[in-house]
């Protein structure tokens, strides 16, 4: 039964951008130039429960507050991989993205760095966001609250 399930686990993803998403870091991450770290319920708990007492501030709070419901952390960086293997990753992961929704394209100097995800009707819940950057792949898997990341962008750039 467990071969079973674990032999679905793949077509189950394959049905939705996260799963698909998930299956391709997950073909690249033992490639030269590729490098992962993927946390899960039990990492994040263990840093939430660490950076609890570091709070100090009210900024601080709010900061902690945006990741408290956050279940999985997943980033593959690809700035050491040769450009080929670069690009066949990124034009296979902009194929998958097109299934979200964009919600932001920012560009700093001659980088271009995609955020995409999902939000509730009501616009106040963010859910499985994805950063792309030229170089560099970040999955947030959770819900965040898009006021408490607004007040944190604001808080920054003062």
């Amino acid at each position: 039964t467990l071969c079973m399930v674990l032999s679905l686990l793949p077509a189950a993803w394959a049905g939705n951008p996260a799963g698909k998403l998930r299956t391709l870091v997950n073909e690249f991450r033992n490639e030269p130039g590729f490098e992962m770290v993927d946390m899960g319920p039990v990492a994040l708990g263990l840093i939430r429960v660490a950076a609890r007492g570091e709070v100090k501030t009210e900024d601080d709070r709010k900061a902690l507050q945006v990741f408290k419901d956050i279940k999985r952390l997943t980033i593959l960086d690809f700035s050491d991989a040769e450009a080929s293997r670069k690009e066949k990753f990124l034009r296979k992961a902009k194929r998958v993205l097109a299934e979200e929704e964009m919600l932001m394209e920012a560009k700093d100097g001659g980088e271009t760095v995609r955020i995409y995800g999902m939000s509730n009707a009501a616009g106040d819940i963010l859910e499985d966001i994805i950063l792309l950057a030229d170089d560099a792949l970040i999955s947030v898997r959770g819900k965040i609250r898009a006021d408490l990341v607004g007040e944190l962008v604001n808080q920054t750039e003062k």
